[in-house]
């Protein structure tokens, strides 16, 4: 029996009825892309277009299956996919999938149909993906096909909407797992149709996986099990959704929640680490796009940082050591343009991971308490990086791995000052 089996005799499926006879009546398909939404009425019409441009102009000697898992949208969204134009070797899914909303849940989906339809490849693009190209579907899809297990995007963005990505998580994966992956939150990508069996199958769907922890997981899971993972230069990606700047804001705490986590599942990985792990590209390299400037939002960084302060000084003094916490509240003095020190960054950061792992209150809790502290680090790398292109910024983020390197034996020392709760702990995290 293979995992994906046991998946489903164990876990409720996220397919409805109606998707599983809708299967059965497909049979079976060389590819299947699907999008998940939740009402993306405003820009998943672009989403659509592109994809259907696509399998026209590169797949036509495919049959491919075009999968909409939707989470109950009450706008035009579904429209959309049901007034499209299909060429002749696509097959429509419409579906709203089952289980709790959630975009994991979606993408959860998706891999159950990629197993049942047994697929070659499952190409996942997200339903708001401004300045998304026809080339993107041959640029993921192919490096499967060639024999890649995932094959991940990478974009060019804006200062903004790439500070997560450059000043915590992907210097945080080169650090603890070794790993060049360069946009490891990447949301359009490719898996295998074995791949997507395996992750459908896994006990991470009652978790905040199910929601926006699933990029992350994804490539934490493809890493840490030494996974044929490759990456894609997609080139341009423009400016992602939701009100910057929000305190508590999900799509933030579940990427943050689900990458600390990897210090205590994976922690006989981080440990005992010592080869880098090169990710290969896959294709041409793109080139640089000034369009990538967009997007700002100094102020209201700024601002939900000062915001913090009240609603999250009790629990700074609970994770952050006194002389972190000293030049943290020290940076409110300050009049912007502003500066936030890597060092300190590097700090605040690795003492938020420790106690989440291993501090004695309510883990989540750290999480959002280091959010307004994230927004200043982005406010002060806007500002560093201003009238930087995508690719004239990787010497900045180069300083920001370097500095989280040059910090880890600080990391160490305060990780060995927590003594473990429980000698199994990975039994508590499903990941």
């Amino acid at each position: 029996m293979t995992s994906a089996d046991r998946g489903i005799l164990q876990y409720e499926s996220s397919l409805s009825k109606g998707a599983a006879r809708r299967l059965r009546q497909i049979g079976s398909a060389d590819l299947l892309i699907g999008i998940p939404t939740h009402r993306n009425g405003r820009t998943v019409g672009e989403v659509v277009e592109a994809a259907l441009a696509g399998v026209r102009t590169y797949l036509n000697g495919y049959r491919v299956v075009l999968m909409n898992a939707d989470g109950g949208s009450s706008d035009n969204t579904v429209r959309h996919f049901e007034e499209s134009d299909l060429p002749d070797n696509v097959e429509p899914l419409w579906t709203e999938y089952a289980g709790s909303n959630g975009k994991g849940v979606a993408i959860r989906s998706i891999f159950e149909a990629a197993t049942r339809l047994k697929v070659h490849a499952c190409l996942v693009l997200e339903a708001r993906a401004p300045g998304i190209k026809p080339e993107w579907l041959p640029a993921l899809i192919t490096p499967v096909l060639q024999g890649d297990q995932i094959a991940m995007g990478c974009y060019q963005r804006s200062a903004y909407d790439a500070a997560l990505t450059d000043n915590l998580v992907h210097p945080f994966l080169r650090t603890f797992l070794g790993a060049d992956l360069r946009e490891p939150l990447a949301g359009e990508f490719c898996v295998s149709g074995a791949l997507a069996s395996e992750l459908a199958a896994f006990d991470v769907w009652e978790t905040h996986v199910a929601r926006f922890g699933v990029n992350m997981w994804l490539s934490t899971h493809a890493l840490t099990q030494h996974l044929r993972l490759a990456q894609v230069d997609l080139g341009y990606r423009g400016p992602g959704g939701g009100e910057p700047a929000t305190l508590a804001d999900p799509r933030y705490l579940h990427t943050l929640e689900t990458l600390f986590r990897l210090l205590i599942v994976h922690r006989r990985i981080w440990m005992s680490l010592t080869q880098p792990v090169t990710v290969p590209w896959r294709g041409p390299r793109a080139v640089s796009n000034r369009a990538s400037l967009a997007s700002d939002h100094r102020d209201l960084l700024w601002q939900a940082f000062r915001d913090g302060l009240d609603d999250y000084l009790d629990v700074w003094r609970v994770i952050l050591q006194p002389a972190t916490l000293d030049e943290v509240l020290a940076l409110l003095a300050q009049e912007q343009p502003f500066a936030f020190p890597a060092d300190l960054w590097a700090r605040v950061v690795y003492e938020s991971a420790t106690v989440y792992n291993k501090g004695e209150g309510d883990p989540d809790r750290a999480v959002e308490a280091l959010l307004p502290i994230f927004y200043a680090r982005a406010a002060a790398y806007i500002t560093q990086s201003e009238g930087l292109s995508a690719p004239e910024r990787e010497p900045l983020v180069q300083e920001v791995v370097d500095t989280f390197s040059a910090q880890r034996p600080y990391f160490d020392q305060i990780w060995e000052m927590y003594q473990d709760w429980d000698d199994d702990v990975t039994r508590f995290w499903l990941l």
